[in-house]
């Protein structure tokens, strides 16, 4: 880990949720499964921007996976059919879920989304399921 990012976790006082082990697995699973087209936004802890939800190349998220705050997943994919025709939505919570209870991640739920805490800041509760 770089220095920067050391200063950083010192200075908010920030407590690591996950470890490389952990974010190898669920990267490595999710690339498997990309033709689900998971859409994911995430926070580095680096900067205040919350980077959008989309697609990502799961390989190139986890060379930033020491700066990851959180990730979200967006369970809904959804598919355009066209202007006429109102988009194609698909729940793939079931997907999602099963990488992370097989792998043991820990994660919390955020609105109607699956949150991988990546940090910890100081009096955060999550409530992990």
């Amino acid at each position: 880990m770089n220095e920067n990012l050391l200063k950083i976790i010192n200075e908010r006082q920030l407590v690591s949720a996950m470890n490389k082990t952990k974010w190898r697995e669920l990267c490595g699973d999710f690339e498997e499964l990309h033709s689900l087209n998971i859409c994911i936004r995430y926070k580095l802890i680096t900067s205040d921007e919350i980077f959008g939800f989309s697609p990502v190349w799961w390989d190139q998220l986890f060379e930033d996976t020491s700066a990851i705050e959180w990730l979200d997943f967006n369970p809904i994919v959804s598919e355009y059919r066209g202007r006429l025709v109102s988009d194609k939505e698909t729940n793939r919570s079931a997907e999602i879920l099963s990488v992370l209870k097989s792998r043991g991640i820990r994660y919390s739920n955020q609105e109607s989304y699956f949150r991988v805490w990546g940090y910890l800041t100081p009096g955060a509760c999550p409530e992990f399921v």
